[in-house]
């Protein structure tokens, strides 16, 4: 195997065209590092520098070497970040996590259940409500949902009303035409005859389906995964994806939990 120090020598040497130089960046002697390299030189097998008086520049072999040897130190740091002394995955602390309500009951799960698998962290979770995002809140992680914009937003003035879903009370004398329940994030991509058909935008989506459910000439415009058993509205409400999103707490971009978290989300 490639000794990650040896690598780091190569690229030293490869960018200063010097050993030298290389050795003041390190903190090593010249010497040390003309034996690092004619040491991985003989373990490659082929030359990797053409030496001169006063610098040393790359072969052609050592060209293509530093291509793989970037990428295993990438790899080596990596490596180091999620399980090495400095973080086995974890920053030896509950991860503070801040989720919408629909996030955090219905996204978040089944990633956190993947985290665990491979790391001790264990998780603290504030929820906060979906059109507003907590800057104040002082959390590691901050999960949200934003929709798929794949058409012009509507004039949302034909709205009947939104209103607290705690306060809301609907007639059972529903006329044949239906109304719409809509959770408040796709409010913006539900076409303008469906507004001037909505009793109700709510972010609450229990209250939401509880109404739905209790109304049956009343249809939820709501996230698939949280409104089992309920009517969703059809065509012509085809954009309504909700995509996760992650931001990351600067002091905590460099843990092996964020990083884990960040590579699934590229």
């Amino acid at each position: 195997m490639l000794d990650d120090f040896r690598l780091r020598v190569f690229m030293m040497v490869a960018a200063e065209s010097s050993f030298t130089r290389a050795a003041q960046h390190l903190g090593v002697t010249q010497p040390a590092v003309s034996q690092h390299i004619a040491e991985l030189e003989k373990q490659v097998g082929v030359p990797l520098f053409v030496r001169k008086r006063g610098e040393v520049s790359l072969t052609a072999e050592g060209y293509v070497f530093k291509d793989y040897a970037a990428k295993i130190l990438h790899w080596y740091e990596a490596t180091d970040a999620l399980f090495g002394s400095a973080g086995k995955l974890t920053v030896n602390r509950p991860v503070r996590v801040a989720a919408t309500a629909y996030v955090a009951a219905h996204r978040l799960p089944e990633l956190l259940r993947d985290l665990v698998a491979i790391t001790a962290s264990s998780f603290i979770i504030e929820t906060y409500p979906e059109d507003a995002f907590p800057e104040s809140m002082d959390a590691d992680l901050y999960f949200y949902t934003a929709a798929r914009r794949d058409t012009l937003d509507f004039d949302a003035g034909s709205v009947i009303g939104v209103v607290d879903a705690s306060l809301v009370t609907v007639s059972p004398e529903l006329p044949d035409e239906p109304r719409y329940a809509v959770w408040a994030p796709y409010r913006p991509l539900v076409q303008p005859d469906i507004y001037a058909r909505t009793v109700l935008v709510s972010d609450s989506i229990p209250a939401l389906t509880d109404l739905v459910r209790n109304n049956p000439n009343l249809i939820g415009i709501l996230p698939s995964d949280a409104a089992s058993g309920l009517t969703l509205h059809p065509d012509p409400l085809p954009h309504l994806r909700q995509d996760l999103h992650l931001r990351v707490a600067e002091s905590f971009s460099r843990s092996g939990v964020a990083q884990w978290l960040t590579s699934r989300f590229e």
